[in-house]
C-alpha cells in the first residue's frame, strides 16, 4: 500500500507537471514515463531455490512483476546560451517489482520495489562565465545535488547492450561536486568537446577502506577502522564530430574508488563512429575498453561486501567490448534494425584461478508501420570457461569450481506489438508501445534482455542441471511477458 506521505508526492510531481506544461516559456518542462511489465514464468516445481535464497528467486512463486513511474522536472531558460546562467533538475521515481538476489559473475541485485516514491536525482548547474557576463568560447559549469555522474557508453550499440563494458566505470548516485569545461563548435559541424571532474561531497572521506593485502584472511575485505578514501571520476569527451558526413564520438574515464566501494583505479575510453551512407541508412560502429583494479563484480554489474553478496575478491579485471549495426529506413512504412556485439572479460580473482570469458549476441527489429516484429540471441559464454579455487589454496578458505558452458549461459527473445501513434494535445505530447513476447535466459546472458526486464523475472534453477562444487547455483528465468510503456 502506498504510504499517504507517497500520495502526497505523487499530487506534487502531477502539480508540478501540469505548471511546467503551461509555463514551458519560462523555462520549465516536464516528461515523464510509465512502464510495466509482467511475466508468465514457465519453470517447473523441481526448479525451486531454498528458502531465504534473495529477491526474485523461485521460492513459493514463479510469476515475475515490474512497474515503475518517473517524473522528470526541469528548469533551463529558452536563453541558457546566450546569457542565462542557472538550470535546475529533479527526477522523482517510484518501482515496484520483484527484484534480483546476487549470483557471482551472472545476476546482478536488485532489491525488492514496493512502489515507495523517491527523490532519485536532484541537482543545480550554473554556468560561471555567463553568471559574471563574461563571453568566452568555452563555458565552465559547476553542478551539485544528488547524482551519477558515469560514462558517455559511445560505445553501446546494440539493443542487448552485450559490448557496453564500462556499466562499473561510475560513481555513486549520492551527493557530488563537479566541474566541466565545454566548447562547442558551430555551423556546420555543431560538435562537443568537453572535460568534467566529479568528486564525493565528503571529499577523503567518501567511502571507507577496506582490508586488502594488508589483512589476514579472516580480516580481508572488512572495513579499516577509522580509515577513508576519495571517490572521485574525470573524463575527456569529444561527441558527434562531423567527418564528410560522419559521425564521430570519442571517450576517455577514470574513476579512483567509483562505484560506490573501494575499488581502486578503474581505467576506460570507448568511440563511435556512425557511417551514413544515404540519408535512409546508418552504420553504428562501436568499441569499449576498460580495466578495473579490484572488488568489482564487472561481468554481473555490481560490487558489495556483505554475505550473499561479496565482490571483494574481484582482482585486475580487463573488458572490451564491440558492436556494429544498420539502422534502414527502408521506405515509409518499414524499417529495419539489427546489431551484432560481442565482448571479452578477463577476470582475476585472490583465491581463484583466472577466467576469461567470450560473449556475441545478435538483434534484429522490423518494423512496419505500427507493428513491431522483433528477436534476439545472446551467447553468454562461447567457451566453457572454468572458474575455480587455485590448487594451492586452502579448501578451508575457499573451495568452488564453475564451468560456463555455451548452453548453460545462452538466452533468446522473441516479442511483436505496437507502437502507439504519437499524438499531441494542449502541449502534451504523447507515445508508447505494447509488446507481447517470451525470453528465456540462462546464466550469463540473464542480465541482458531486449524488452523484457531481468530485475522483473524470477530466477530459478536450470532444468536437470546441479550446483557445482561450492554452491555456485546455474540459473535461469524467463517467460511469457507483456510489456506496455508510456511516455509523454
Amino acid at each position: 500500500m502506498i504510504k499517504k506521505a507517497n500520495i502526497s508526492v505523487l499530487l506534487l510531481m502531477m502539480g508540478a507537471m501540469v505548471f511546467a506544461q503551461t509555463t514551458e516559456s519560462g523555462g520549465f518542462t516536464a516528461r515523464g514515463d510509465i512502464t510495466a511489465v509482467y511475466t508468465l514464468g514457465n519453470a517447473e516445481s523441481s526448479q525451486i531455490l531454498g528458502s531465504g535464497t534473495g529477491d526474485g528467486a523461485y521460492e513459493t512463486e514463479k510469476n515475475g512483476y515490474y512497474t515503475s513511474a518517473n517524473a522528470y522536472l526541469e528548469y533551463k531558460p529558452a536563453t541558457f546560451e546566450q546569457g542565462d546562467f542557472l538550470e535546475a533538475y529533479l527526477k522523482i521515481a517510484a518501482t515496484h517489482r520483484n527484484g534480483s538476489f546476487y549470483e557471482d559473475l551472472s545476476v546482478e541485485p536488485a532489491g525488492k520495489g514496493d512502489f515507495s516514491v523517491s527523490f532519485d536525482t536532484y541537482y543545480g548547474r550554473v554556468s560561471i562565465f555567463d553568471a559574471i557576463a563574461l563571453n568566452l568560447p568555452v563555458k565552465l559549469f559547476l553542478k551539485a545535488g544528488k547524482y551519477r555522474t558515469e560514462t558517455a557508453y559511445f560505445g553501446r550499440i546494440s539493443k542487448y547492450e552485450t559490448e557496453s563494458v564500462l556499466y562499473m566505470l561510475k560513481t555513486a548516485n549520492t551527493y557530488n561536486y563537479q566541474i566541466e569545461a565545454l566548447y562547442s563548435g558551430s555551423g556546420s559541424n555543431p560538435f562537443k568537446l568537453s572535460g568534467l571532474f566529479t568528486t564525493n561531497y565528503r571529499f577523503d572521506e567518501a567511502t571507507p577502506r577496506l582490508f586488502d593485502k594488508d589483512g589476514s584472511v579472516s580480516q580481508h575485505g572488512s572495513i579499516v577502522p577509522e580509515e577513508y578514501a576519495p571517490q572521485l571520476f574525470a573524463s575527456v569527451r569529444l561527441e558527434d564530430f562531423n567527418l564528410a558526413g560522419n559521425k564521430l564520438s570519442v571517450e576517455a574515464d577514470y574513476a579512483l574508488n567509483g562505484a560506490d566501494i573501494y575499488s581502486g583505479n578503474s581505467v576506460g575510453g570507448a568511440f563511435r563512429f556512425i557511417l551514413n551512407p544515404t540519408d535512409k541508412m546508418s552504420i553504428p560502429l562501436g568499441l569499449s575498453i576498460g580495466w578495473f583494479e579490484k572488488n568489482i563484480d564487472v561481468l554481473a554489474g555490481t560490487v558489495g561486501r556483505i554475505t550473499g553478496r561479496d565482490t571483494t575478491s574481484m582482482r585486475d579485471t580487463f573488458a572490451a567490448g564491440v558492436g556494429g549495426g544498420l539502422q534502414w529506413e527502408i521506405n515509409k512504412d518499414m524499417s529495419l534494425d539489427t546489431n551484432l556485439a560481442g565482448a571479452f572479460y578477463s577476470i582475476n580473482h585472490i583465491y581463484r584461478d583466472p577466467l576469461s570469458i567470450i560473449s556475441l549476441s545478435l538483434d534484429a527489429q522490423f518494423t512496419y508501420n505500427q507493428f513491431v516484429f522483433g528477436a534476439g540471441f545472446m551467447a553468454g559464454s562461447l567457451t566453457d570457461g572454468v572458474w575455480q579455487t587455485k590448487a594451492d589454496e586452502n579448501p578451508a578458505n575457499d573451495n568452488v569450481k564453475k564451468t560456463f558452458s555455451f548452453a548453460e549461459n545462452m538466452g533468446y527473445e522473441v516479442y511483436t506489438g505496437l507502437k502507439f501513434i504519437p499524438y499531441e494535445r494542449a502541449g502534451n505530447k504523447v507515445d508508447g508501445k505494447f509488446i507481447i513476447g517470451f525470453n528465456q535466459n540462462k546464466g550469463i546472458s540473464i542480465n541482458n534482455t531486449l524488452e523484457s526486464r531481468a530485475d522483473g523475472q524470477i530466477k530459478y534453477r536450470q532444468l536437470d542441471v546441479d550446483s557445482e562444487v561450492g554452491g555456485l547455483r546455474k540459473l535461469e528465468t524467463g517467460g511469457l511477458f507483456v510489456k506496455v510503456e508510456l511516455k509523454f
